[in-house]
């Protein structure tokens, strides 16, 4: 597993945060914004658009969407898991999930300039 893929999964784990927190639903974009954010300067992902003749510009469109989804995804089986047990598992405040999120997207910041 890669660097990239660890802290992708640290702003997924702000999506299930949220989803388990059942916080509003505007909060996905919020979190699939930073996803987007750092999967556009991701080394790995970048080096696939790459050798697939693709700029930043022709996989923007498409990339957003895909963020938005996977997201939506995660935050949604939060929310269902929340939801068949009654209520949160755990009520965090809706400045945690936002900042777990910050930080995988911080990361990808990092590795990005790193290399």
């Amino acid at each position: 597993m890669s660097l990239p893929t660890i802290f992708f999964a640290v702003i997924l784990a702000g999506a299930f945060l949220a989803g388990e927190s059942q916080h509003p639903a505007w909060i996905i974009m919020v979190i699939a914004a930073l996803a987007a954010i750092a999967r556009a300067v991701d080394p790995e992902a970048r080096a696939a658009r790459a050798a697939q003749g693709k700029t930043l510009a022709k996989a923007l469109p498409m990339l957003i969407v895909n963020q938005i989804i996977w997201v939506n995804l995660v935050f949604l089986i939060g929310f269902g898991i929340a939801w068949a047990l009654g209520g949160p598992l755990i009520a965090f405040p809706l400045v945690l999930p936002l900042v777990v999120a910050l930080v995988g997207a911080a990361g990808m910041l990092a590795i990005s300039l790193r290399g």
